[in-house]
């Protein structure tokens, strides 16, 4: 009789249930990867040194990799992890790349053909631990995005993207253009120049997708991204601009703060997204609205002083949004139940791909 998988901690686990009606594993990946191009747009570069794949109970860190022809990839288990049956076995949808089974950590595979390559662990693929090895010798295009910081409302906005490039010969580039921060493509085609026109004062953030024209087979077109902010007002309005984070009369602090680690592609724009009231952060955590311009593992933290007094984490995708709940932990709830204003520093760090941890924090203000 086969031994059931356990998780890292060695403790007993009953077999995972079978799923009726769901496709064969493989099939369920490849059409992961069709769709989306698993978001191309926040990949890195191909690495210039062989990467290393970490894993843990249903989790590959990063899930996808791209490196050039005759690089290899290394995976590594954190303690407790391995790749026996019981555990994590390693398998290749190609089955040209032999798998992993035995009681290792670690393991390494040396990629000589441009391609796609998929994989899965054979005990929890069905809860999304899949990834890919991307092997291309294209390389990514180079977005550059000149905006005005600000402007006036009903008067025409120029974006200009011709300084924009990609190293690889005979390919030519198309710009999609997303003007408001709405996730929705307003404008797109060959030419590197766009107006736009903004109905309302506010901040929105620009997001420019440049994309090439590789036709490496199962790679194809690649994409890359560029943000920022500008900030829509009429001439001698007051704004918080985008670095502020206040509470209004509602409790609610909804503008935007941006950082980024000085390279201009790297940005992270975080919202305070919910009530800044005491009794709300008490019963729900603080909701706060995280984008990142590359795929990221993002760390909210509420501190007063050196005190941690809430936690979260969430994982990013390129140019995309998501809202995570700050949850207080004890000693938050003891402070905001003792006082009736607290004044907190909400911190975000990204673990991304190029380990730059892009650091965003600025203070708020909890209040009954």
């Amino acid at each position: 009789m086969n031994a059931a998988p356990r998780p890292c901690d060695g403790r007993a686990r009953r077999p995972f249930p079978a799923r009726p009606g769901r496709r064969p594993i493989w099939r369920r990946i490849r059409r992961s990867l069709a769709v989306g191009a698993l978001a191309l747009a926040g990949l890195p570069a191909v690495a210039s040194a062989d990467p290393t794949i970490t894993f843990r109970y249903a989790t590959y860190t990063p899930s996808v990799v791209r490196i050039a022809p005759g690089q290899s990839v290394t995976w590594t288990g954190d303690p407790g992890n391995t790749f026996d049956l019981t555990s994590h076995p390693l398998k290749f949808a190609n089955p040209s790349i032999a798998p992993q089974t035995d009681k290792s950590s670690s393991t390494t595979r040396t990629f000589a053909g441009v391609g796609r390559f998929a994989f899965a662990c054979v005990n929890h693929g069905w809860a999304n631990m899949t990834g890919a090895v991307l092997v291309t010798a294209n390389h990514l295009p180079s977005p550059a995005l000149d905006a005005p910081s600000s402007a006036a409302p009903g008067v025409p906005v120029s974006f200009d993207a011709s300084g924009s490039s990609d190293p690889d010969p005979g390919q030519s580039l198309t710009y999609a253009w997303d003007f408001d921060g709405d996730g929705r493509v307003d404008q797109s085609g060959p030419a590197p120049t766009a107006s736009f026109t903004y109905a309302r004062p506010g901040t929105f953030n620009v997001m420019l997708k440049v994309t090439d024209t590789n036709a490496e087979p199962d790679i194809g077109p690649e994409s890359a991204t560029a943000t920022r902010p500008i900030t829509i007002a009429e001439h001698g309005q007051g704004n918080s601009g985008p670095g502020e984070l206040g509470g209004g009369a509602s409790g609610n602090a909804g503008a935007t703060l941006v950082a980024n680690d000085g390279d201009r592609d790297d940005v992270v724009l975080v919202k305070v997204a919910g009530s800044t009231r005491s009794s709300s952060v008490r019963t729900r955590g603080l909701a706060v609205r995280v984008t990142a311009t590359e795929p990221a593992v993002a760390t909210a933290t509420l501190r007063v002083g050196s005190r941690v007094i809430g936690r979260a984490t969430i994982s990013l995708r390129g140019g995309g949004a998501r809202t995570v709940r700050v949850v207080l932990n004890r000693r938050g709830h003891s402070l905001l139940k003792r006082r009736a204003r607290v004044r907190v520093e909400l911190r975000i760090v990204l673990d991304d791909e190029d380990a730059t941890g892009t650091t965003a924090k600025r203070w708020i203000t909890l209040r009954r």
